[in-house]
């Protein structure tokens, strides 16, 4: 029974000893770690949010994908540089938070940007301030973005967008009619639209008439023709502009000719060629109405050296008399 209890008593003690060992040596009991986190920018997106005067705004989804431990603390710096300056033109930091599991996750940070050029759109991803990705995307034609549902109506067959017809010919002057074709692109309706006409001799690019045309509302997917009137000097070919604004800002143009010169042809892509131009018959108003006389004035005076032929002419002719004389005698 001894030999037992001493074997028991042993048994125990060992067991105080691992006991005590496990509690006081490090590592000793192996502790589960979690994995390394692994981010990465699998995609980069662009999306137009809105466009309104010289600005527009972008949307740019990142997509961002985790892999193994939890990740603490992540970021997204999004920059938009301008091509031609280099310069950093808009500049936005998104959080993203704690990620965790294996999923994508998607951020979506917005920046304002000028309505013109192109920009580089660099994005850069960071953990607990450590950049652990970079992604890059371009923003081109940017200016093509239009402010306003309202454009030009263009089609594939041989109807204009802009159409021209004579209205009326007197003395040195023409009037023609100006139609243009717009319609709304948009869902829902437009108004305070307007549209510029402006009628410019096409050798010298002088203005010789403009005028406006208002249209109160135009509903969505619904074209409107409206018209206006214009007069020009006759005998010259011109180039006419159609400038369309909504709410004052100028959202498109479109340019065709009309040609009054019955001995040449002007089609858009003409180059200019010399001609006469009288820049009088373009002003309509002021200026000088040609009743002025002209006062001719007559000198008295004598001219340098009249004095000495007279007096050559009065020896010569004493000379003469003398000889008379003479021969009388």
């Amino acid at each position: 029974m001894k030999r037992e209890r001493y074997l028991a008593a042993g048994v125990a003690g060992l067991c105080v000893l691992a006991l005590v060992a496990l509690l006081v040596v490090p590592g000793a009991i192996a502790e589960e770690t979690e994995p390394s986190s692994y981010l990465s920018i699998t995609e980069v997106g662009v999306d137009p949010v809105e466009a309104s005067g010289n600005a527009a705004t972008f949307s740019f989804p990142v997509a961002v994908s985790h892999g193994g431990g939890p990740a603490e603390n992540v970021t997204a710096r999004v920059r938009a540089i301008d091509d031609a300056s280099g310069l950093i033109a808009a500049e936005t930091t998104i959080a993203i938070d704690n990620v965790t599991g294996d999923r994508e996750r998607t951020a979506r940070p917005t920046l304002t940007v000028e309505r013109s050029g192109d920009y580089t759109v660099t994005v850069v991803l960071y953990e607990n301030g450590q950049r652990v990705g970079r992604e890059s995307t371009q923003l081109r034609n940017v200016e093509g973005l239009s402010p306003s549902p309202i454009a030009f109506k263009r089609f594939d067959s041989g109807v204009q967008t802009i159409e021209t017809s004579i209205g009326s010919t007197g003395g040195d002057r023409t009037s023609f009619d100006v139609g243009v074709r717009l319609w709304n692109t948009g869902t829902e309706s437009a108004g305070d639209v307007s549209v510029e006409l402006v009628a410019r001799q096409s050798d010298s690019n002088v203005v010789a008439d403009r005028t406006t045309v208002t249209v109160d509302t135009i509903d969505s997917g619904v074209a409107v023709r409206p018209t206006g009137r214009l007069e020009v000097p006759s005998g010259y070919a011109y180039r006419i502009d159609a400038i369309i604004s909504h709410e004052g800002v100028v959202v498109s143009s479109a340019t065709s000719v009309v040609d009054l010169d019955p001995e040449r042809e002007l089609s858009n892509d003409t180059t200019f060629e010399d001609v006469e131009f009288e820049a009088e018959e373009f002003v309509r108003d002021g200026g000088t109405d040609g009743s002025d006389e002209m006062i001719e004035e007559t000198s008295t005076e004598e001219g340098p050296g009249f004095g000495v032929l007279a007096a050559l002419a009065a020896l010569l002719a004493t000379a003469v008399a003398m000889r008379l004389r003479g021969d009388n005698r």
